[in-house]
């Protein structure tokens, strides 16, 4: 996992587990931080919409929703790149692809919070970015060593 042309892909890796654990850690807190802040909250609990099945959610219950997901998807992302860099069976030209798609994911999420300015994700998708943009060059690199 650590092994040259897999360790700056399993520290990417890691580094999107602990954006993963940061997020949940920063979303725990439901106390409102100002009164401003607990009138948007009060509205969003109390507006809900029916949505089928005999379900109608609050957009808090939305919202919410939306906050585990992405720590939720982080943590399979992580896990799933993890899982690949601790097999040998995976090639580090596989392990370069992946790199690929998870740069693009993860520069995407940095324009998104860019775009909306929410500087906590913004910033640690830019470091996730970097890792895995890294993981490219250092797999690329060692893929060519061996042929």
């Amino acid at each position: 996992m650590f092994t040259r042309g897999r360790r700056m892909f399993t520290i990417a890796s890691f580094a999107a587990l602990l954006v993963a654990a940061l997020h949940t850690l920063g979303n725990l807190n439901t106390t409102p931080g100002d009164t401003g802040e607990a009138a948007v909250q009060h509205l969003m609990r109390g507006y809900t919409i029916p949505l089928g099945m005999g379900m109608a959610p609050s957009i808090w219950d939305i919202f919410r929703s939306l906050i585990f997901t992405m720590t939720l998807t982080l943590l399979a992302l992580g896990v799933v790149g993890l899982v690949l860099a601790a097999d040998r069976q995976v090639a580090t030209r596989t392990l370069r692809r992946v790199a690929v798609v998870l740069t693009i994911s993860s520069a995407a999420l940095t324009l998104l919070f860019f775009a909306y300015r929410i500087p906590p994700p913004f910033i640690s998708f830019v470091v996730v970015t970097f890792l895995y943009g890294a993981a490219i060059v250092t797999t690329k690199n060692q893929a060519q060593r061996l042929h």
